[in-house]
């Protein structure tokens, strides 16, 4: 664990980008950790919630198309989701389209999310700007949550 934490400290702002996108992506990840460390560094807050939410982004652009590339049975089969999580996902679909892009960040059924989004051939850009927004507001308050509201676009 040590390990990794030197490694994307040592890269600053290009590590804590490269880790959310893994985190965005179907790997089972959480960046908000290395996030607050880097915090912690001094790294400064505003710059960091900016990288990790395009970071992040790109991360569940790359789930949103492979779930277009791919059926959705061969989806829940190779990234090993649970029919249960997709069927959480079918619903919040079916009952909010696109606009379920938002709740991307949510461990687990996010990734589920946009892989169905994708299965069903939803707006792209209206997904990844909804998307978007989601992941900004998650790591804003992740950030707001360690500096406070002043903190925030200290330099």
């Amino acid at each position: 664990m040590d390990f990794l934490v030197d490694f994307f400290s040592a890269y600053g702002y290009l590590g804590m980008g490269f880790m959310a996108f893994l985190s965005g992506s179907v790997l089972p990840l959480t960046s908000e950790v290395l996030m607050i460390i880097l915090m912690g560094m001094g790294l400064n807050t505003f710059g960091l919630v900016l990288v990790s939410t395009i970071g992040n982004t790109i991360g569940g652009v790359t789930c949103y198309y492979t779930g277009r590339i791919v059926s959705k049975e061969r989806v829940a089969r190779l990234f090993r989701v649970s029919d249960r999580r997709m069927h959480q996902a079918d619903r919040i679909i079916n009952r909010y389209g696109y606009w379920a892009s938002f709740l991307s960040f949510v461990p687990l059924i996010g990734t589920a999310i946009l892989l169905t989004l994708g299965v069903m051939r939803a707006d792209t850009v209206k997904v990844t700007a909804i998307m978007m927004l989601g992941k900004f507001l998650r790591y804003l308050l992740v950030g707001l949550s360690y500096v406070g509201f002043a903190g925030l676009f200290s330099f």
